[in-house]
């Protein structure tokens, strides 16, 4: 995996879809307690919620924040 930063970081380019045009797409990228998922499931999940914020009104460029649960409910 590259080290080196570019100038300009896409965090979701670098780290997901740079593997999937590498030919990493079916390997596990992401490890829960539920399963895990490739580098394509989640490249895929990242661009759904991607046009989700798209229909919301956020721009391109436009800092937005969003809130994820943090784990199993006891």
């Amino acid at each position: 995996m590259k080290t080196e930063l570019p100038e300009r970081l896409n965090i979701a380019d670098w780290l997901l879809d740079a593997r999937v045009r590498e030919g990493r797409g079916d390997r596990p990228a992401l490890l829960t307690d539920q399963g895990t998922l490739t580098y394509r499931e989640v490249q895929a999940l990242a661009n759904r919620f991607g046009h989700l914020l798209k229909r919301a009104g956020v721009e391109p460029e436009q800092r937005s924040s969003s809130r994820c649960p943090t784990g199993r409910s006891s």
